[in-house]
């Protein structure tokens, strides 16, 4: 059951009119004041805000560029230009003030306007081909580096609940990461810089309601099968090598989708949160054949270093589809510990000293301290 339309996609991808259907490129008016500029600036206006208030969640001089957007890019799609720049924005703003549920909308209308209107959809290729048609959409996901959507995405909340909740996916690993410090006075002392605990994650999990849940998980579920399917009719278009990368927002969204799952578990009807898995596991699938059999057991295993590649995998697994447990983390402790001499592992594992030589009088094995 995903929740409602935050946009009228349907009106959106009307053709502007009868006889031009994509209407005009904005962007040769070169006035500051024309229609693209004036969202562009509003554009690197938010970026820029948000980058210097990293450390003032007070401010709302990012939110005031981002609500600019949301009133200037519908008007241009509908009454002035079929533009896939244009688009992305509208996506960067819609996932910050509707979170998943406008991205799922943002995704919908770019796949609608690459669908009716590829041939001539703004901006037109140009003496680098396509690659400034498909630039925005590639700066979403990113090209060697995260891209625009990663941030916004993680920062997305997942559950309901008052302070200190909501909580975002971000938020929930920063949660789990403290929940691995062995040391109590170290954890106590991270969960109080921090400013809230996985205790106070299952709580906000507790208070938020089943619809909640079951929205949130559809809404990503929807997202991630539309952003597919824009990848797949960019690679159509473009062919494979010119394609924009689409890995890193799959990845973030699975594993937004894997952590709502989980942690909702309790909250979904039962039939609801299987029919969901088998829908994900089917979508990976669908990946392509060479990168499913690298993951595949095809014998025993033979060497040491397999031994240990396998259990990369299987940790990278339970990160994935159980990011609470802790099964993961001790998994990626043990390959690290493989790795190591002895005499290093000895003191990672008793970095007391003087615990070390009592331990080296008892086993009679040298460590570094006896040299």
């Amino acid at each position: 059951m995903t929740s409602v339309e935050i946009i009228p996609i349907d009106r959106l991808l009307q053709p502007i009119s009868e006889d031009n259907a994509v209407g005009d490129d904005i962007r040769e008016d070169p006035s500051p004041t024309s229609l693209y500029y004036s969202i562009k600036d509003a554009r690197n206006a938010a970026r820029a805000a948000e980058r210097s208030n990293m450390f003032d969640s007070n401010s709302n001089e990012a939110d005031e560029h981002w609500r600019k957007i949301l009133e200037l890019a519908p008007d241009i799609l509908q009454n002035q230009s079929k533009d896939l720049e244009i688009a992305s924005w509208f996506t960067e703003a819609l996932i910050r003030r509707y979170g998943f549920q406008g991205l799922r909308d943002g995704f919908k209308l770019i796949q609608g306007l690459i669908e009716q209107y590829w041939d001539k959809l703004y901006p037109l290729p140009d003496e680098d081909g396509l690659e400034t048609r498909v630039a925005s959409l590639s700066g979403l996901n990113g090209e060697g580096a995260e891209g625009v959507l990663i941030p916004p995405i993680r920062n997305v909340e997942i559950t309901q609940g008052k302070e200190p909740g909501p909580f975002s996916y971000w938020k929930y690993q920063q949660a789990l990461e403290v929940e691995k410090i062995i040391d109590e006075e170290a954890k106590a002392d991270k969960a109080a810089k921090l400013g809230f605990t996985h205790n106070d994650v299952e709580q906000a999990v507790s208070d938020s309601s089943e619809t909640f849940f079951i929205n949130i998980r559809d809404d990503v579920s929807e997202a991630i099968t539309t952003y597919r399917e824009i990848g797949r009719m960019l690679d159509e278009h473009c062919g494979i090598n010119d394609s924009p990368p689409s890995s890193n927002i799959i990845n973030i969204l699975e594993d937004c989708l894997g952590t709502i799952n989980h942690i909702g578990k309790h909250k979904m009807p039962a039939e609801d949160l299987a029919e969901n898995t088998e829908a994900n596991i089917t979508n990976n699938s669908s990946a392509p054949s060479a990168t499913v059999s690298s993951t595949q057991t095809t014998g025993p295993v033979t060497s040491r270093a397999e031994a240990f590649k396998k259990l990369t995998e299987i940790s990278e697994f339970f990160r994935k589809t159980e990011p609470h447990s802790p099964i993961s983390y001790i998994l990626e402790r043990a390959v690290k510990w493989g790795d190591m001499s002895l005499n290093d592992l000895i003191k990672e594992l008793i970095p007391d000293s003087s615990a070390r030589d009592t331990y080296g009088s008892l086993t009679g094995i040298k460590t570094d301290d006896d040299y």
